[in-house]
């Protein structure tokens, strides 16, 4: 078959880009002719700034930079290269409204194969203007939609009318295996990370609140903070200092290239989500992928991927006290080894070739 990816790829950084890099990787694997219809460029800087968009990784296969979703002259352009090709599926990557406009034109004007939409979010973590118009405007327009958790589903059914929820096939979210190499521990003393991009509503504050009762407990915990700050970093340096953290926390306020991700999970424990929403997070892929458990808020879709007390905890949202107690309980219990081997478990059974034959089916 020839497959279409609609949306971003290498060298475009984040989890919605290696996300499809995976999955056309492992489709191109089966056999399948695979092309990526890439953005040349994908926000403007304004509603971006967290700075560089791309990194210096390529595609593995045919990947046009053509598509900048602001800008109407380039959808016209995308469109046509989508017919030239001439696919038999065409995967479009939505989780913002920001694309609807693009998407929704490209969509009406595709000429070949079934039109596929891999939902990573449906409803936005920040507010939007008409955000419900916008997502009807796209979703309408598909052949297939394919949600990856059953919280990503229920948001489906309170947006959309039934006909197009019909079109809604459950799917789920692989465990990453881009890094792959050594998955052993190498820190001494006890260490917990927060990896990937910093957002209000992924709940650092939360954490950082947490962290003079686990000090208590447990003196030589060590947080580790790795990832850019959508927004202003001060906010998170000047409540470190206020809670007099200092010397418990280390903290890397940029982008954490590929090669350096194997050291942050090795060198921890734990890697903690304090979401206040979410719908699924590749976070949790990642940290599983060098078996290191996960304590995350019980919002949104994250209780699908953990098994709480089993490869990880989950804790009320917004709780600091109940966030701090259940990474007391993990290592006053010494989860680690047996939450590995749950997770090593877990791992063979959802793969990128189950995915994919989800899609291709």
């Amino acid at each position: 078959m020839k497959i279409a990816f609609l949306g971003p790829a290498p060298p475009f950084r984040g989890g919605i880009s290696l996300f499809a890099s995976h999955l056309a990787n492992e489709m191109a694997r089966q056999g399948h002719e695979i092309c990526f219809f890439n953005f040349h460029r994908q926000y403007p800087a304004l509603l971006f700034p967290a700075g560089k968009q791309v990194d210096d990784i390529e595609a593995r296969h045919p990947n046009l930079r053509i598509l900048t979703p602001y800008l109407p002259h380039t959808w016209a352009k995308t469109t046509h290269a989508i017919n030239d090709f001439k696919p038999d599926i065409t995967i479009v990557s939505w989780w913002l409204p920001f694309f609807a406009p693009a998407y929704g034109s490209i969509l009406r004007k595709l000429k070949h194969g079934r039109k596929v939409i891999l939902a990573h979010n449906i409803e936005p973590h920040e507010d939007w203007f008409a955000a419900r118009s916008l997502l009807h405007y796209v979703f309408a327009k598909a052949d297939e939609i394919l949600v990856l958790s059953n919280s990503c589903l229920l948001d489906l059914k309170r947006n959309l009318p039934s006909k197009i929820v019909r079109k809604a096939t459950l799917g789920f979210h692989p465990i990453y295996d881009t890094y792959g190499g050594d998955t052993s521990k190498t820190n001494a003393l006890p260490r917990i990370l927060f990896f990937g991009m910093i957002k209000d509503y992924k709940g650092l504050d939360v954490l950082l609140e947490a962290m003079p009762i686990i000090r208590v407990a447990i003196p030589d915990i060590r947080l580790v903070i790795a990832g850019t700050v959508y927004k202003d970093k001060a906010a998170y340096e000047e409540k470190i200092r206020l809670l007099d953290l200092e010397a418990s926390v280390e903290t890397h306020f940029r982008y954490i290239s590929d090669e350096e991700v194997a050291g942050f999970f090795r060198q921890s424990d734990l890697c903690i989500l304090p979401y206040t929403s979410a719908t699924q997070s590749g976070v949790i892929s990642t940290s599983y992928s060098y078996d290191t458990p996960v304590v995350a808020s019980d919002v949104g879709g994250l209780s699908e991927y953990i098994e709480s007390g089993q490869s990880g905890f989950l804790v009320p949202p917004n709780n600091p006290p109940a966030l701090a107690a259940a990474i007391i309980r993990f290592y006053g219990n010494d989860l680690l080894k047996p939450m590995q081997e749950n997770i090593r478990a877990y791992k063979k059974k959802n793969t990128w070739f189950e995915l994919a034959r989800i899609i291709l089916r």
